[in-house]
Parts: C-alpha cells; sequence; structure tokens
C-alpha cells in the first residue's frame, strides 16, 4: 500500500507482546489506549497508555513547573505511557513502514528508526516489530489499530 493509504487517525485495539515460546504479555494491560496519526505531509505521531495509573497527589499546573511528583508517581506515570512523533515513509514492497525519531518521551529512541511490518486488515491496521528480546525470551509487538472515521470532510 502507497504512503497515502496509511494517512488518518487510528485508536489502538490492542497491544500484544507475543513470544517465541508461544506466550502472551500486554505491556500496557489487556485494556491500554492510544491514538496514532500519520498525516499527508510525512509525519506521525503516537501516544499509548496504560489505564489506571495512578494520580499524583498534587497536580501539575503548568509546564513552566518543574519539581513535582514523588519518585513513585513519576515511575509509574512515565512506565504506564508511551509517545513520539516522527517523518515515516513505506517500502511497499517489502511492506515496512519506517518511524524516523525526532522526538520521545523516551529521550534514547530520537534519531532512532522504528521498523514497523504492517498489514492493514479492512479498516485496521496492524503493525508489527522486528524480534525482540524481553528478559530472555524472544518475541515481538503486535499492535491492532481501528481507523477512526473521518468527522470533518
Amino acid at each position: 500500500m502507497p504512503a497515502r493509504d496509511f494517512i488518518g487517525s487510528y485508536r489502538l485495539r490492542s497491544f500484544e507482546l507475543r513470544y517465541d515460546d508461544g506466550g502472551v504479555e500486554h505491556p500496557l494491560g489487556a485494556d491500554a489506549e492510544g491514538l496514532i496519526v500519520y498525516t499527508r505531509e510525512g509525519f506521525f505521531s503516537g501516544q499509548m497508555m496504560q489505564r489506571g495509573r495512578p494520580k499524583f497527589a498534587q497536580a501539575r499546573q503548568s509546564a513552566a513547573q518543574k519539581d513535582f511528583g514523588s519518585d513513585a508517581e513519576i515511575r509509574a506515570a512515565f512506565n504506564g505511557y508511551v509517545a513520539y512523533y516522527c517523518s515515516y515513509d513505506v517500502d511497499e514492497a517489502r511492506r515496512i513502514v519506517n518511524h524516523r525519531i525526532v522526538s520521545a518521551l523516551m529521550p534514547n529512541w530520537e534519531g532512532q528508526v522504528n521498523v514497523r511490518h504492517y498489514e492493514f486488515q479492512g479498516d485496521v491496521l496492524v503493525l508489527r516489530s522486528p524480534d525482540v528480546t524481553v528478559a530472555g525470551r524472544v518475541g515481538r509487538s503486535v499492535l491492532h489499530w481501528q481507523r477512526c472515521p473521518v468527522v470533518y470532510p
């Protein structure tokens, strides 16, 4: 599929880590939520979160506020959220979309390319990561994204 077929917004239906030994985990919980957007200008923005993350005892009122939250509150908020934006390109022959990360919640991702194998199943975009090793087990992330209906044609 050409890059123009990606254009739009998608809501997360499922995020699984599927291991070669048959095990399946839900890194952000079975009810994780998220949104990704592919623009016609060639940009991507994505966010996913674990539902039910604990609230901070005292809320941050402005991005200018730097010293807030306990270590435990910050750790839970950070570990339960994934976000980045990037440019993207599509290799139709290999059925790969490359996310060329500009900025991310995880600073180490900046400048990296996230390679994702893709498949469209009707209005669902399935993205699969290359093999990853987590706690000594080999697997891959599999994410199902439901295309959002167009509100403003």
